[in-house]
């Protein structure tokens, strides 16, 4: 089935802290976080260059996609095998 919705969401899920103090930013300068995201959009749209320029120092690392690779444990880290 279809979605009906005109605009698709946007999913993402910022550290809990960040989110918090970014929350808290916006809502000192009256503003919301939705309207940020729309207004961040926009600005990387009229001029991707000089949007991206400023937040160079702010992008975070990407994140590996997929599920965790299974490691092997490291030595004495094992649990212990009782025996009886």
């Amino acid at each position: 089935m279809a979605d009906n919705h005109r605009d698709p969401p946007l999913t993402t899920r910022p550290p809990a802290a960040l989110k918090q103090q970014a929350t808290a930013a916006l809502k000192a300068n009256d503003r919301e976080m939705q309207a940020f995201v729309v207004a961040c959009l926009s600005a990387l749209v009229a001029n991707p260059e000089g949007f991206l320029g400023q937040l160079a120092e702010h992008w975070p690392p990407e994140k590996p996609r997929g599920r965790p690779r299974k490691t092997t444990p490291q030595p004495g880290t094992e649990s212990a095998v009782r025996t009886s």
